[in-house]
């Protein structure tokens, strides 16, 4: 895999004050920045950080054993910024603040890669992962080769890599940045190895750790959209006010960027009121030019947006059987948009992302032919079903306005009954896990309510925890209660298939929580009984799911492919 000359280091570490008197000898030397050492291999070097779980110190020795050539070590004193130390061999220089400094280090040492796309970063609680491949398949369409970074992975549309984070860390994202950008530099070069041609633009998730953390800075993207402000990661950032000003940093303020709002969205509304103080409060000169914002909404009317020059609106809005049609309306005229997906939350999507083809020049008579070609995204209201069974849809809604708009788009769709099979993930914010209960009680007509991720926790503990949401009650099994079915069944494949099969034809059957990931994960415990961590076990809820209709329409006729289709709902 190409890496970049280590040599180059010892430029960007003048650029923070520190001038080697003693040069390590990295001549002819390839290797990557890392502050993980599990991924340092033979010629990097290691950035040893003060994180927020992990004191990266700890692992130097680790790293030199498995090839690092250099390591970047944390100080706590500005005092001990630029020492020099041997260690087996190899030098550790010291840097005072290097955590709060990694991004723009990596930034150096890869050559600002960024600078030779159009980045777009997409942040808010629900919507990035299909927002950024919606405007990757659109943008691809349009022969501008587009990347995606996010919970599904990193790369082509076609090619996804499996990343740890859906933000990755300030080193990993430089990485990718740079292999993205790099062209092939002989006819003798893997394809693996490099682009046959460099993306013009990457499309990226960003999300509040991310952000709150400082893997990202705001400069990094030239165009960045906010999606909605809902319940989460509460455990993390103690209060929505908190999570809110989070999500708020990846607008730098100032005309090097611009912004694309979410209207509808109460939080989105609430900057917007307050853009000018917001912008003059990021830029630092006296005479500061406010940020450009976009605004999209379905539920705003052009002639309400008097105070926005830029708007792209949805009206006029038709779901059927082959998804949904509606009015775009924008600044700049107005055409009829057909998409095959689901759901309003989905045009919130297309909608985003549209306005970002905007931005970029795209004429808007060519928006109706892109947006026309579009495919579901892989766990993102995926609909799966067969001929005389009900239909399946799987998504990743795990939050309560997720699963609230997801159960909102199946009855839009459903001729019979509506189901759900969900949980909550343990170890996170518990005090959704009601919510979850109410969103479901609220739009479903059968409960059932199984494991997603438990973690260290007590996969029974945090089935009543839900429980405690619903108002009509609880019995055990699929006994009816006056008002609602509503069942426990911890075992999350037996959950889907237990429904499936009561399930009938016209029926649908939302699988939230799940959507794309491949695992679950589960409490480990040592010979005692005791919770010592965690286990990755492999599950695939939508391949559960496909397993399950090829056995059903083998079972009524000599199995055909053509029989298990994706449903339009």
């Amino acid at each position: 895999m190409l890496k970049p000359a280590t040599q180059q280091i010892i430029n960007c570490l003048k650029l923070f004050n520190i001038d080697l008197d003693e040069q390590p000898n990295l001549t002819d030397l390839y290797g990557d920045l890392h502050n993980d050492s599990r991924l340092v291999s033979e010629n990097d070097i290691f950035c040893a950080v003060i994180g927020h779980a992990q004191d990266g110190r700890k692992y130097i020795d680790k790293a030199i054993k498995q090839g690092a050539k250099l390591v970047i070590a944390e100080c706590e004193s500005s005092a001990e910024h630029g020492e020099l130390e041997l260690e087996n061999g190899v030098y550790i220089v010291k840097f005072y603040q290097l955590n709060q400094h990694l991004f723009l280090l990596a930034k150096a040492y890869y050559q600002a890669p960024q600078n030779n796309m159009t980045m777009v970063g997409i942040t808010g609680t629900n919507g990035k992962t299909t927002t950024s491949q919606l405007l990757a398949q659109m943008l691809n369409a349009c022969n501008k080769p587009c990347a995606v970074i996010g919970t599904n992975g990193a790369g082509a549309l076609n090619d996804l890599q499996p990343i740890e984070n859906t933000t990755p860390g300030a080193c990993e994202l430089h990485q990718l940045l740079y292999r993205f950008n790099t062209k092939p530099v002989s006819e003798s070069t893997s394809s693996t190895q490099l682009n046959e041609t460099p993306f013009s633009y990457v499309a990226m998730e960003v999300s509040s750790h991310a952000l709150a953390q400082n893997r990202v800075q705001a400069d990094l993207f030239d165009i960045a959209i906010f999606t909605n402000l809902t319940r989460d990661h509460l455990d993390y950032h103690g209060s929505m006010a908190s999570y809110g000003e989070a999500k708020k940093q990846i607008f730098t303020g100032d005309n090097s960027q611009v912004a694309v709002i979410n209207i509808d969205d109460q939080q989105g509304k609430q900057w917007l009121e307050n853009w000018t103080d917001f912008c003059s409060k990021k830029v630092t000169v006296k005479e500061s030019i406010n940020q450009t914002a976009w605004v999209y909404s379905r539920r705003i009317t052009a002639e309400a947006l008097v105070n926005y020059p830029y708007f792209v609106i949805a009206k006029n809005i038709n779901h059927h059987g082959q998804g949904v049609s509606f009015v775009l309306v924008t600044h700049l005229g107005e055409v009829k948009i057909t998409s095959p997906l689901l759901g309003d939350f989905n045009i919130d999507n297309l909608l985003a992302a549209i306005s970002v083809l905007l931005i970029q020049g795209f004429p808007l008579d060519n928006i109706p032919n892109l947006v026309a070609k579009v495919t579901a995204i892989a766990g993102r209201m995926e609909a799966t079903s067969a001929t005389g069974f009900a239909t399946a849809v799987v998504d990743y809604a795990h939050t309560p306005d997720a699963l609230e708009k997801a159960l909102q788009a199946c009855r839009q769709h459903c001729q019979g009954q509506l189901y759900v099979v969900f949980g909550c993930g343990g170890d996170r914010d518990k005090g959704k896990r009601p919510l979850m209960a109410k969103a479901a009680e609220q739009y479903a007509d059968v409960i059932v309510v199984t494991n997603d991720n438990p973690r260290t926790e007590n996969e029974q503990s945090i089935a009543d925890d839900i429980v405690a949401g619903f108002v009509t009650g609880f019995v055990a099994g699929f006994v009816e209660p006056k008002a609602k079915k509503i069942s426990i069944v911890l075992d999350r494949k037996q959950a889907v298939l237990q429904t499936l099969n009561i399930a009938k034809a016209g029926d649908i059957v939302l699988l939230a929580g799940k959507g794309h990931e491949d695992y679950v994960v589960m409490p480990k415990y040592n010979a005692k009984g005791e919770v010592v961590g965690t286990e990755k076990l492999s599950y695939n809820e939508r391949l559960v799911v496909r397993d399950f209709y090829q056995q059903q329409a083998s079972a009524a006729t000599p199995f055909n492919s053509e029989t298990i289709h994706e449903a339009k709902v």
